[in-house]
């Protein structure tokens, strides 16, 4: 229950011992992430039009590569600035898409807290304007890619149900690995979470792909979490087991390590048993209720 008192008290915070070894990722080299900017006023979405040869003239939202050295956010804010002229400042992350770590795009939504709408060509794009959202989402423009529109949508039926969400957490990770935190809510204003002797989270190492889908290993990121329940905790079924969102997401590459901790909330109906030296542990501490109960959360499509 420590680690979880820890995250609570300080969202920059990590399960403690988390392991080092495994695949080592390197950004441009073998994995490869990709930032977007939602960008909501008034019923109007932020486009920028493309500059590139093969889509030129194409609508779509501010993104781009996460470049080496960066964090998930300043590449957010830096492509939002070079593409549309805009301030831009991430309040939370709308989804996050890809099968695995190797390749994965985060959907930002946020504010323009400075800037000025883009209006003239350069490398990045030819300009930048504000869209009707529904013009957008009934194809009304010319967009270079329709996988935009449900990145859109939910950016606007979370803004409609006043959604919290989070954002990542800036912490530097050599490797790729996974926490689970699985919670039965007793009802009883207390609920219950999977630790192992020491408290901890169940935790494991994400094994190396090939995102050029050459020899790799196909299990993405929920499959990985199915295998920890099953082979780690002892969990004889997993189909009963609700998967909440991405509690967190820890990155931080300003120091030249390109890895990613996702902490992963999944929800039990059952105490069910359990094995090697798991058990469910009890907790009527009302700040970690709240904290696994509401929707500070990262949803993973």
């Amino acid at each position: 229950m420590e680690d979880l008192r820890k995250m609570v008290s300080s969202p920059n915070t990590l399960p403690a011992e988390l392991p080092t070894d495994g695949f080592i990722p390197q950004l441009r080299r073998n994995c490869c992430y990709i930032v977007s900017a939602v960008i909501i006023n008034q019923n109007k979405v932020v486009l920028i039009q493309e500059a590139k040869l093969g889509c030129r003239g194409k609508w779509y939202l501010p993104a781009g590569r996460v470049e080496r050295g960066e964090t998930l956010i300043q590449a957010a804010k830096r492509e939002v600035l070079e593409e549309a002229g805009l301030v831009f400042s991430p309040t939370r992350v709308v989804g996050i898409e890809g099968s695995s770590p190797g390749w994965m795009r985060i959907n930002f939504i946020g504010e323009v807290i400075g800037g000025e709408i883009k209006t003239h060509e350069d490398k990045e794009s030819l300009q930048a304007k504000w869209f009707d959202i529904d013009e957008v989402l009934n194809s009304r423009i010319s967009l270079r890619a329709g996988d935009i529109i449900p990145v859109i949508k939910s950016a606007v039926e979370q803004e409609k149900t006043k959604f919290t969400g989070a954002l990542p957490v800036e912490i530097e990770r050599p490797n790729y690995t996974i926490s689970l935190v699985v919670v039965h809510d007793n009802q009883n204003n207390s609920i219950s979470l999977i630790e192992d002797a020491e408290g901890k989270f169940p935790t494991a190492v994400i094994p190396k792909w090939n995102p050029a889908g050459v020899d790799r290993d196909t299990l993405d990121i929920l499959e990985i979490a199915q295998r920890i329940c099953k082979d780690q905790i002892g969990l004889e079924t997993t189909s009963d087991l609700k998967f909440g969102g991405v509690s967190s997401l820890a990155h931080d590459g300003r120091q030249g390590n390109d890895g990613i901790h996702f902490t992963l909330l999944y929800f039990s109906p059952h105490l069910s048993s359990l094995d090697n030296g798991y058990t469910w542990q009890s907790s009527n501490d009302s700040c970690i209720r709240e904290f696994v109960l509401s929707d500070k959360v990262m949803p993973l499509k």
